[in-house]
């Protein structure tokens, strides 16, 4: 900062501005302007807007009346290089001192009177009149006075206890507080807020992220834009690839004849690729055209993982209800024939290459499987030289290789099972939109200081 935040002038606001005393055997006033303009304005929608377009809110605290300070020259020249240098060369003349025998400094405008009082107060060691917590704009406020004219040291301890109260109501998602903690963070020196809300920022943005007009540095801006776009780049390539699996014929359709239905997995992948297109594309436009850098309008968390949740919770229900068929099935087969407790279903290896099974009846009378060796094969019954295999029993149709190539065998009550297998690409996909959150996890946010402790923005 240069000295243009100060200037020594004749004694403007002498009947207008209030008077606030921090030193009472002072030589100097610093006057602090009216302020006239919205702090950090932000509009409802999140976005950062001008001057003059803040919401209501804003608007109500925007005007301020200016304050006259009486402090001590010595104290400041002490705290901030930019008061010294002011001092020195504005006001070591004998013609800056006023009418009252003081030198008056004025301070550029955008200062809260507020903020400045409580800053000087924590210079001149009142600590008394030092408030033992503040809001989080307070806190901005003071951080801006505190970053332009460089009082750090002045303020870090009375920082360190306003921050440890406030730390708790850090936002996880993308609003103006945001941004605020931003610039509090790294005016005060605080690393791990300081990566934690940037993490948030490249997770929750829409868009570059807002300074609000306050003076955060431009590397950290394009720092957390560059994360933001990794991670939208790599989950739309995952989304994308996605769609282009669902979309490719699946091994179990291409086997079926044109006349024959559709199978489960062609069905299924069908109703999980018109709700990701549905989800993704309705109001995001996240299919086509697809979206490229900057990704205007489009957050990692709040956009791509939303969509994708309200996919998958279709999904899960539709699962469940698909289940509880199954289990009802489950139920009324095995609640069948006498003896109490119903007959038992049983899976045991059948036996590939054309060979079947069928059930017999052992010594005990259980029910057991047996495999059925067609004409040729090289099988003799249950002790010939087989390759083990798969297959259902209990009434229902063995399950073939061909129809489902990758069968998955899942126990039931009752001791009935059921193979899991012609949705093999569908929970392929499931699983690559579930993993989708684990990309949060990439994002290392911002490292504020070196391993020497100098900052590194």
């Amino acid at each position: 900062m240069d000295s243009a935040e100060i200037v020594v002038v004749a004694s403007p606001f002498a009947n207008l501005a209030p008077m606030y005393e921090v030193d009472p055997d002072a030589d100097t006033l610093l006057i602090v302007p009216p302020l006239t303009r919205p702090f950090a304005p932000w509009d409802r929608d999140g976005h950062q807007i001008s001057d003059g377009g803040a919401d209501s809110k804003h608007k109500a605290v925007s005007s301020r009346p200016g304050l006259r300070i009486k402090v001590s020259s010595q104290h400041l020249a002490l705290v901030s290089r930019v008061f010294k240098t002011k001092l020195q060369f504005g006001g070591s003349k004998s013609s800056a001192r006023q009418a009252d025998g003081r030198i008056h400094l004025q301070l550029a405008e955008g200062f809260d009177g507020n903020a400045v009082s409580i800053v000087m107060n924590a210079i001149h060691s009142r600590g008394s009149k030092v408030p033992k917590s503040v809001d989080i704009e307070t806190l901005a406020r003071i951080a801006l006075f505190v970053d332009r004219l460089q009082l750090l040291d002045a303020v870090e301890i009375y920082a360190d206890r306003w921050i440890s109260k406030l730390e708790a109501t850090i936002p996880a998602t993308y609003d103006r507080d945001l941004t605020l903690w931003l610039y509090i963070s790294h005016v005060f020196r605080q690393p791990a807020i300081f990566k934690a809300v940037t993490i948030t920022a490249a997770l929750h943005a829409p868009g570059p992220f807002p300074t609000l007009n306050l003076p955060i540095r431009e590397k950290i801006i394009q720092h957390i834009e560059t994360q933001r776009h990794t991670l939208l780049t790599t989950a739309l390539s995952h989304i994308h690839q996605t769609l282009d699996d669902l979309m490719a014929p699946s091994e179990s359709s291409s086997l079926s004849s044109p006349s024959s239905p559709s199978s489960p997995s062609s069905s299924s992948s069908s109703l999980l690729l018109g709700e990701l297109i549905k989800a993704l594309q309705g109001r995001h436009r996240l299919v086509w055209p697809r979206p490229a850098r900057p990704f205007e309008g489009i957050s990692f968390a709040s956009t791509v993982l939303v969509a994708v949740e309200d996919v998958l919770r279709l999904h899960r229900q539709r699962r469940e209800m698909e289940m509880e068929v199954e289990r009802e099935r489950e139920r009324e087969f095995g609640g069948g024939g006498g003896g109490g407790g119903g007959e038992k279903s049983e899976v045991e290896p059948w036996y590939m290459h054309g060979v079947g099974v069928t059930t017999a009846v052992d010594a005990q009378g259980q029910q057991r499987v047996a495999p059925v060796t067609p004409p040729g094969s090289s099988g003799t019954g249950a002790g010939g030289d087989m390759k083990p295999g798969w297959g259902a029993v209990g009434g229902r149709f063995p399950v073939t290789p061909a129809a489902s190539p990758e069968p998955v065998y899942r126990s039931g009550p009752n001791g009935v099972g059921r193979f899991e297998g012609h949705e093999c690409g569908v929970e392929r996909a499931v699983q690559r939109l579930e993993g989708l959150g684990r990309l949060a996890d990439g994002v290392d946010g911002l490292v504020l200081e070196g391993n020497l402790g100098y900052r590194l923005y």
